[in-house]
Parts: structure tokens; sequence; C-alpha cells
């Protein structure tokens, strides 16, 4: 009894943000998840079962988002995990004044809104007054529409999203490699190791974690992509770029079939859970110690 009167007020403290949590997430979720057993519409509520799923799960739409979103991630993923290792690399190598300078610069991105990267894009690869178009009309090439086909438009997209992507990996990386101690490396040297020796052995192997969480949650990040595709291409063509965040959104706010909707919702839950899941299961195995 002492201990939970003198523990009451962080529970008092706590309980603002609980009550926030219950009525904006958890009420939401599972209102989501009775919506998706109805026909629901802006008219009409008539209970439908798992229709809405079999319909989902039967449409080429769906099956398209589910296969464009994963295309980002098997893109995303490696360049941005290795990308941002290396960046690590090299600052870790470097003083600490250009240390932080350099991860303030790949931070920027980071806060940076979407919408003012999607001009610059446009900007870029334009093929009626973009940058890319004028470079090929000078080699007397015809200019490219690169984002009229998802050949060229998921790998352009997947680029766009890794460019204001790299910050945090970056700083997690700088601070995970100078976490090392000294003496591992300079034990090393002493064996006669070289620095790319070092590196495979010592330094990647201590990283496990760091580069596990960061695989798993930009894995996560990645099936909520929404704002890039959905400004740049609207998903088209036919949602060959359209993730499965953005068919939830025109189902329900273009369509206006908020069961259907919520179905697709309801699924996009339960493999990002299944992921979370794995993140946990990972994390829980024996961290080397240093």
């Amino acid at each position: 009894m002492k201990r939970l009167r003198k523990e009451k007020w962080g529970y008092l403290f706590l309980l603002p943000w609980f009550c926030f949590f219950i009525i904006f997430t958890v009420y939401p979720f599972l209102y989501g998840f009775k919506v998706s057993f109805y026909d629901y519409t802006i008219s009409r509520s008539v209970f439908g079962g798992v229709s809405n799923y079999v319909q989902a799960f039967g449409s080429a739409p769906f099956w398209r988002s589910v296969c464009a979103t994963f295309e980002y991630e098997v893109i995303i993923l490696p360049v941005t995990v290795l990308v941002s290792l290396w960046i690590s690399k090299v600052l870790s190598t470097r003083g600490k004044n250009i240390n932080a300078f350099a991860k303030a610069v790949f931070y920027l991105p980071t806060v940076q809104n979407p919408v003012a990267l999607v001009i610059v894009w446009n900007f870029l690869f334009s093929p009626a007054f973009g940058l890319v178009a004028s470079i090929f009309r000078i080699l007397k090439l015809d200019p490219i529409s690169w984002f009229d086909s998802p050949v060229t438009a998921i790998p352009l997209l997947a680029l766009l999203i890794c460019t204001y992507g790299l910050g945090q990996p970056v700083i997690l990386y700088t601070a995970a490699i100078n976490g090392i101690p000294d003496c591992y490396f300079e034990a090393a040297r002493i064996d006669g190791a070289t620095e790319n020796q070092i590196f495979f052995s010592i330094t990647l192997r201590l990283l496990h974690g760091t580069t596990t969480y960061i695989l798993i949650t930009s894995t996560i990040g990645m099936l909520q992509i929404f704002a890039v595709p959905y400004l740049m291409t609207n998903g088209g063509p036919s949602f060959r770029t359209s993730t499965l965040l953005m068919l939830v959104y025109t189902s329900a706010f273009q369509n206006g079939s908020f069961g259907y909707a919520s179905a697709i919702g309801v699924v996009l839950f339960f493999i990002t859970a299944a992921i979370a899941f794995i993140q946990f299961r990972m994390m829980r195995q024996d961290a080397i110690e240093y």
C-alpha cells in the first residue's frame, strides 16, 4: 500500500494519456473492426459477414496495392540500411564538429514536409519542363514520362522516400558505432586485421541489434506510405503504384465504401502486428555485450 501511495502521482500523470489512447486509438480500431463486417456506406449499414474480406482478397486493385507496397519495401529497406550504414561509418572517422553538422544535414529532410519534396521531384522529372527532360533533349533523346509506368515510377518514388528517411538510421548507426569500445579495434589492428576486416568482423556484428531495430521499424513505416505516391501518381496507372493505405483512403473517402475500406485496414493492421511481433521476438535474442 505504501508503494502504491508513493506511485499514485505517476499513475495520475499517465491517466490523461491512457484516456486519450482509449478514445482515439482503441475505440476507433474496434469500431472499424466492427464496420468491416458491414456493407457500410453513407446511406446504409447492412451486416454482410466476411463479404468485405472476400471482396478484398478477390479484388485485382487490392493485390496490385499489396504488390506495390512490398515493391517499395524491397527497394527502400536495402537502400536505407546500406546507405545509412556507409554514411555512419564515414562519419565515425571524422571529428565531432563535422559529425554533428553532417547528422543535422542528413536529418533535415526528415522534418521537411513531403509536399515540398514532391514539388522538387516533379520539377526534376516532368516530361514537359523537367531538368531531366531538358538533359535528354540536349542529348537528342526523347523525354520519358517517368511516372506513367510502374517500372520507372516505383523505383523513383522509393528513391524519393529514401531521401527523407535516412536521417534516423544515420543517427542510430552513428551513435551505435561511437558506442563500441576502442579496445576491440585496437586489439584487431595489433593482430594485423585490415580496416575492412575490422568493419565486417567486429563493427557489423556489434550493430546487429541496431540493424534489427532499423529493419523492423522501417518495414512498419513503409506499410504506412501514403503522401508521396498519392501526390505524385495518385496510385496510377491502374493501382500499380498504390499502397494499401492509399486503397483504404480511396475506398472510404472517394468511393464511400467504408465497410470495404475498414476490412482492408484490418488486414493492414494484422500485417503490421505480425511484423511487430517478429520485432519483439528478434529483439529478445541474446544481445552481444561489450
